[in-house]
């Protein structure tokens, strides 16, 4: 027999979909805010899989593609366990806003638990809000059950739908042989899942924006579980040829993992960058003042430098700064997605690039 999983009021069967909820916060008004749950367990034993969706409310794709994965046809053939949370932003999915309501203008995708705070230098002794503390309990319950964990988001406007790799970081010569274990694994995992791998920030970036915090982040890092960030496209829609790549994907994965018993399927309609060479991601032009953009370019273009990206002008169509208001990439790279719409203000990000990246995604922590 299948040994029974417990997350919540959801309680594992083998050969069943089993639906419930995990107690999150206590709303002042009364009642509670719930991460819902979905246990699909096959009739076989073997890993467990957890798909999360939707920690920026904004952000549908992952929902779309949990519902179409979990199939009776997949429950049957299943070897294993997929723990799914369609969102673990209730309240921010309610009103369609990247933050809960009652944790504004702060990213809850940086609230999972971080490797012990010496390692990091921190100082912070500031009590946890209760969203952070539902990501703990939630947390502990990824770490003692999960063999493998993804993330599913949305990125930015227009964007290419890809998959994120976060460096892995060790303590000492013993442990370094364990993170590199443990990155190859999650490279096996990109390949099985068949999109654009990109790199994310280098390492004092990575840190600084406490991505060590983020859904994946903690589990590859805190936990020490494979995992990975997948980008399904832009936010505030979902696109079906988007998200039906991305199943594709995850069926991949649970073919890679030993879950699911048939031959690899191909990843068709989207597109997929080749470089040649490892990339990773860079916020790049800026704005050089406030007010209207023109895009000269779009997701998946290749631009190299001194290319004119987009022009920007003032509320009357006068150019703002030089070269006729043109803006130039100072990097050779692919578009991944538009940083912000018609309009923008001084020193904001024009486009997300992927850049070549010769960075170590093995890393010592920081003394």
């Amino acid at each position: 027999m299948v040994a029974p999983l417990e997350i919540g009021s959801a309680r594992a069967q083998p050969g069943k979909f089993v639906y419930g909820a995990l107690d999150a916060i206590d709303l002042p008004s009364g009642g509670i805010d719930q991460f819902p749950v979905i246990i699909a367990q096959g009739n076989e034993r073997g890993p467990v899989l957890w798909l999360t969706a939707s920690i920026h409310g904004a952000e549908y794709t992952g929902i779309a593609v949990i519902h179409r994965l979990l199939t009776p046809e997949l429950l049957t053939a299943l070897h294993g366990t997929i723990i799914a949370i369609p969102t673990l932003n209730p309240a921010g999915l309610r009103t369609g806003q990247r933050s809960p309501y009652y944790l504004p203008g702060q990213d809850p995708n940086r609230l999972f638990p971080a490797p012990p705070a010496r390692q990091f230098g921190s100082t912070d002794s500031a009590p946890a809000s209760p969203l952070e503390l539902a990501y703990r309990r939630l947390f502990d319950l990824i770490a003692s059950t999960a063999n493998y964990l993804i993330d599913l988001h949305n990125f930015s406007i227009g964007a290419l739908p890809f998959a994120f790799r976060d460096p892995v970081y060790y303590r000492d010569n013993r442990d370094r042989a364990v993170a590199q274990r443990l990155q190859d694994t999650v490279g096996k995992m990109l390949n099985a899942f068949g999109h654009t791998v990109i790199n994310e920030f280098v390492s004092s970036e990575f840190l600084k924006k406490n991505l060590h915090r983020s859904v994946s982040g903690a589990t590859l890092n805190t936990a020490r579980i494979p995992a990975f960030t997948v980008e399904l496209g832009g936010y505030m829609t979902v696109d079906p040829v988007i998200v039906s790549a991305a199943v594709a994907g995850l069926r991949n994965v649970l073919r890679w993992a030993g879950m699911l018993p048939d031959s690899p399927e191909p990843i068709t309609g989207i597109r997929l960058l080749t470089p040649g060479f490892p990339v990773r991601r860079m916020m790049h032009p800026y704005a050089p003042g406030s007010g209207i953009v023109e895009y000269f370019v779009k997701s998946g273009d290749a631009v190299t430098i001194g290319d004119e990206i987009a022009r920007l002008t003032d509320i009357y169509g006068r150019p703002i700064g030089k070269n006729d208001g043109c803006v130039q990439t100072e990097y050779d790279g692919y578009v991944l997605g538009l940083s912000v719409g018609a309009t923008c203000y001084q020193n904001d990000a024009l486009l997300s690039l992927a850049v070549r990246d010769d960075s170590d995604l093995l890393l010592p922590y920081p003394a």
